[in-house]
Parts: C-alpha cells; sequence; structure tokens
C-alpha cells in the first residue's frame, strides 16, 4: 500500500501540477469522514492532499470526504471527484481514505495541494443506508423474538442476508418476524449515530461486543437497537421501507436469512405482481385464483404424461419387434445393432428394456442426438456376456469411456462419426468369441 505519490507517477504529476520533477507531494494525511455524522450530504468540497496508488490502481487522497469506504459488510460508495468517476473506495490502515480513480486525471485535477468537488452517487447511496438500518433491525428483532444471534451479514448488489446462530427457522417465525420488523417500520423510530469512550460503552446494551477500542461509534435505533457500527444509516425506521423476507436456507447448523429493504423490496412486489398478473391473463382469470389454476394445471400435465409415456411405450414395443426382425445370429445369441441419429438417449434406454425382455438377446444400440455420441450395450437374463466389459473395449478402442454392469452398459465420448464402427467393432468381438 503506496502512502506516497510513486515514483511512476512524479513525472505525470509535474506535468499536471506545473512543479519541478524533484517535488515530493506531502505525506498523506488522516482523511476526516463526514459521513460519520451526515449520511444524506451527496456533494461536498475537500483539499487534494494528494494523487498516489493503492495496489496498482490511481487514488486521490483528500483532508475530509463523504465517500464511504467499503467495510463491515457495506459495499463502497460511488460518484466523482471534479467530474472524474470514483470506481472504488478503500480504508488505508492509518485512517486514510483512497478514491480510487479508473484513470490518472489530466491537467483538469488541479494544484496539489488545492480545491476539489466531490458527489455522491445518492441513489446506490440511499439503497445501502436502507438495507443496513433493515439489517439493524432486524437482527435485533431475530434476537428479541427468537433467541437467534446474528452471526455475520453480508449486504448483495441485489440481496442481502443475514446468518443466524440457528438450526432452522420454522414458516410461522419468518412470517412473524416480517410482521414486526414492518410495525418497526411504521413506528418511524429515530436513528441516531454517536460516540462513546470506553468508559461509556459499560452503559450502552450492546447486541455485540466492539471488536475495537478506544471511541466507538453507536448507531441506536431509539430504545431498541444499539450497535456499534461505522456505517450509514436512514434518519429513522420508517425510511427503511418495506421489509421482505425473500427464504431461508440451512447451512452446517445456521441458518440464512434473505431479505429486501426499501426500494429493493418495492422493486420485487412490483415485478412478482407484475409476473402474477401476466399468469392470471393467461387464464383469463383473477389473481387470486391462479395458484389453484396452476396446481389444477399441473395435475393434468402429470396425467398426459403418464398417458404419452404409455403410449411411446407401445410404439416402441412395435419399432423394436421390427427392429429385431434384422438381428444378427452369432452363437446361439440374436444380436441387435442399431444406430440412430436424433433419438433421445431416454428412448434409448427404454428400447435397451425392451430388447432385454427377449430371450438370448443381445443389444448393441447408439445415438448421436444433440450432437453427442451415446452408446448403450444390453443383454437378457439368460445371457452371460458382460456388457460392460464389452462397451468399456470398444469405446477405450475409439478415445471414449464408460462400462457398467453385466446386464447393462452405457458411455460415449467418441466422435459421432466413429459411432458406426464402434458397434461393428463390439460386433466383431462378440463374433470372434463365439466363432
Amino acid at each position: 500500500m503506496s502512502i506516497r505519490a510513486t515514483h511512476v507517477l512524479d513525472e505525470q504529476l509535474s506535468i499536471i501540477t506545473g512543479l519541478p520533477f524533484e517535488y515530493k507531494l506531502p505525506l498523506t494525511m488522516t482523511t476526516k469522514r463526514l459521513y460519520y455524522t451526515d449520511a444524506y450530504t451527496t456533494g461536498f468540497d475537500a483539499t487534494l492532499l494528494e494523487v498516489t496508488e493503492h495496489e496498482g490502481r490511481p487514488a486521490l487522497l483528500l483532508d475530509q470526504s463523504y465517500f464511504y469506504p467499503t467495510s463491515g459488510g457495506q459495499a463502497n460508495d460511488l460518484g466523482t471527484i471534479n467530474g472524474w468517476p470514483v470506481i472504488d473506495v478503500v480504508a488505508g490502515e492509518n485512517g486514510q481514505v483512497y478514491h480510487i480513480l479508473a484513470a490518472l486525471p489530466g491537467a483538469d485535477l488541479g494544484a496539489i495541494p488545492g480545491p476539489v468537488h466531490g458527489e455522491i452517487d445518492w441513489s446506490r447511496r440511499y439503497d445501502h443506508m436502507q438495507q443496513h438500518a433493515g439489517q439493524h433491525l432486524l437482527s435485533q428483532l431475530f434476537y428479541r423474538h427468537f433467541g437467534m444471534e446474528t452471526l455475520s451479514v453480508h449486504f448483495g448488489e441485489s440481496e442481502s442476508t443475514l446468518d443466524l446462530d440457528a438450526a432452522a427457522v420454522t414458516p410461522a417465525e419468518l412470517a412473524q418476524a416480517e410482521a414486526v420488523a414492518n410495525e418497526l417500520v411504521y413506528a418511524a423510530l429515530p436513528i441516531t449515530a454517536y460516540f462513546v469512550t470506553d468508559d461509556e460503552l459499560a452503559r450502552v446494551p450492546l447486541r455485540r461486543p466492539p471488536k475495537v477500542s478506544g471511541e466507538i461509534r453507536i448507531v441506536e435505533i431509539q430504545g431498541y437497537d444499539y450497535s456499534a457500527c461505522g456505517g450509514t444509516h436512514v434518519h429513522n425506521t420508517a425510511e427503511i421501507g418495506p421489509i421482505k423476507l425473500l427464504r431461508q436456507e440451512r447451512r452446517r447448523g445456521q441458518t440464512r436469512i434473505t431479505f429486501l429493504c426499501g426500494k429493493r423490496a418495492l422493486a420485487d412486489y412490483l415485478r412478482k405482481h407484475d409476473l402474477l398478473t401476466q399468469a392470471a391473463a393467461l387464464y383469463s382469470t383473477d389473481v387470486a385464483q391462479v395458484p389453484e389454476l396452476l396446481a389444477r394445471a399441473q395435475e393434468q400435465v402429470k396425467t398426459l404424461q403418464h398417458q404419452v409415456d404409455e403410449l411411446m411405450t407401445q410404439l416402441l414395443s412395435y419399432e423394436a419387434e421390427e427392429v429385431a426382425e434384422a438381428a444378427i445370429p452369432v452363437g446361439s445369441r440374436q444380436v441387435v445393432v442399431q444406430h440412430w441419429e436424433d433419438r433421445p438417449v431416454e428412448v434409448l434406454k427404454t428400447m435397451a428394456h425392451l430388447f432385454q425382455e427377449r430371450p438370448n438377446t443381445i443389444a448393441l444400440l447408439a445415438t448421436t442426438a444433440g450432437g453427442k455420441a451415446t452408446a448403450i450395450f444390453a443383454r437378457s437374463a439368460d445371457v452371460d456376456d458382460h456388457m460392460g466389459n464389452l462397451l468399456r473395449d470398444a469405446l477405450k478402442a475409439f478415445g471414449g469411456g464408460g462400462g457398467g454392469r453385466p446386464e447393462f452398459a452405457q458411455g460415449g465420448g467418441v466422435a459421432l462419426e466413429q459411432m458406426p464402427a464402434l458397434l461393428e467393432y463390439a460386433l466383431k468381438r462378440l463374433e470372434l468369441f463365439w466363432k
């Protein structure tokens, strides 16, 4: 991590600033984080202290900033500084905030040190504020009502999650949690942030102890939740907006809850309402009738599929009779050799089982449907030949692989045009054995 402008940048900086090449920029100073006390300001003025690098990317260091750096599970802000896009914001080891740029600015950056103007992407910032405040509320809620501690949190681009120290959350508990969460939203409880010393910290009913010492920033949902947190949050629970618990997932003795807050929850509702309305239109019915109609349609599909399967089996039985008439006698066996170019593998399996029901029969079948070569070798119960070994040897001779049981084997991995030759190879092996 660089805390000074690198030597590689010095020559470029001398052109930008008009300063001699030997000039060294001032040492990096701690950045005053203005979002600690005001998360709603989107435009601000600051002094550019240094142009440097962070992990190989150009970065600006300011004396103060409203840009939030990624930390505590919350993603960083985006925006501009003097019109230059800020693509990432990273906290340094010594209190700096690195404003990462896509490329080194040109001459319009201005003098160093000198004034610059920053603009925050408000839509992204407010979305993060809603999700983070909503997570505080949910974590306290699950602890108060069900005794479930939050072990970890993740804020994603479209969904957020919290992991609870519970093997499972019942549907009734999930429904209750969502109802109570939205009641707290309607209560419009104030959300404030303030700093306390180590001595004062003992009087704050924190949900979890902080990982650092010294002056600690507390985010309080009035009378409900107290969390040590450096993130950005809305002014009151009403601004969190609707809270929707989407689903739960069991993970190694824990439960992961996926949730949406604010505009994300509203967008989810609008999208799903639109989909449900479209489904209702397909059935020319009311939205409320869609689940019942879908269930009924599903049962009808199952019935029809069963009928189709029975008819398909009958049809294949007739076809198997025709194919068997061209079987090749090998010793006391009748060997059926058949290659289809477009027959699905599942149909090929059905054909193989039909041939297994015929006495003294071996079936060497293949398909190249969907651009994939598949071979299935099968035999009736009164035949001793090992189909798995036969198929394995044949596939190996043509660069493929596979095998199986003595009575049934499947494999592939050979070139499509080699399938007829592979079947001929297997037939010759049988003829040679029974010669």
